[in-house]
């Protein structure tokens, strides 16, 4: 093939990718069931209420609390240097 072929054939193949199909009529619906999924009460995404949230479960605030603080990196293991390894083509480090 030629060089000329190669590129035209790629063009076509790339905007082919640009028509409108499938995609682009489900696109958007991901993120819609990912928000309704999360959502305590599927009933207040189509009318929520004006009135502000006033409480809330107090064994599942601790847990989210924990949760958020148990991974938090104590200030002398940020401090400590980065090691790297350096492999060389022969295979071996430093």
């Amino acid at each position: 093939m030629t060089t000329r072929t190669i590129v035209a054939l790629t063009a076509i193949g790339a905007l082919t990718g640009c028509a409108t199909g499938a995609l682009e009529a489900d696109y958007g619906n991901s993120v819609a069931s990912m928000i309704n999924g999360q959502a305590a009460n599927p009933a207040t995404l189509t009318s929520p209420s004006a009135t502000p949230v006033t409480g809330v479960d107090p064994e599942y605030a601790n847990t989210v609390v924990t949760e958020m603080r148990k991974d938090v990196s104590k200030p002398e293991d940020v401090r400590k240097p980065i090691e790297m390894a350096v492999i060389t083509s022969s295979g071996g480090g430093w």
